[in-house]
């Protein structure tokens, strides 16, 4: 095993064993282990079926999709309000933070350049500062 592949398996046993991603396994299995939660998960699935099933269809009726969208934002708010869904949410958040921190340190080693969001080039010259 190269010590390239013996660091990146390094780096997922660490990314596994962090905060983050041990709170985002756990809110995710209280989430799907709540009935409510599992059966509009349920039915947005359904309905996310039923749209794709009816725009594949060379004839596709735009208000049959309009209807079933309307009811995927429906149950879609309904997930968005239950308090195990938020927790969910917000830990995935988080975890999806770690990595992007994780990224933009492997880009730092790698090019040498700081990544940054929102348009950045990096360069600070032109820059009327970070936010």
């Amino acid at each position: 095993m190269s010590t390239v592949t013996e660091c990146a398996r390094a780096l997922g046993e660490a990314i596994v064993a962090s905060k983050e991603y041990q709170e985002m396994q756990i809110t995710e299995n209280a989430a799907m282990s709540d009935p409510a939660v599992a059966n509009a998960m349920s039915r947005f699935l359904e309905l996310k079926g039923k749209v794709n099933e009816i725009m594949g269809q060379p004839d596709a009726d735009p208000d049959e999709i309009a209807r079933y969208g309307r009811e995927m934002d429906e149950v879609q708010q309904e997930l968005n309000a239950m308090p195990a869904v938020d927790a969910m949410t917000a830990s995935r958040q988080k975890f999806s933070e770690l990595m992007n921190q994780v990224n933009r340190v492997l880009e730092f080693i790698i090019t040498g350049e700081v990544a940054q969001g929102g348009g950045c080039s990096g360069n600070c010259g032109a820059c009327g500062g970070c936010h």
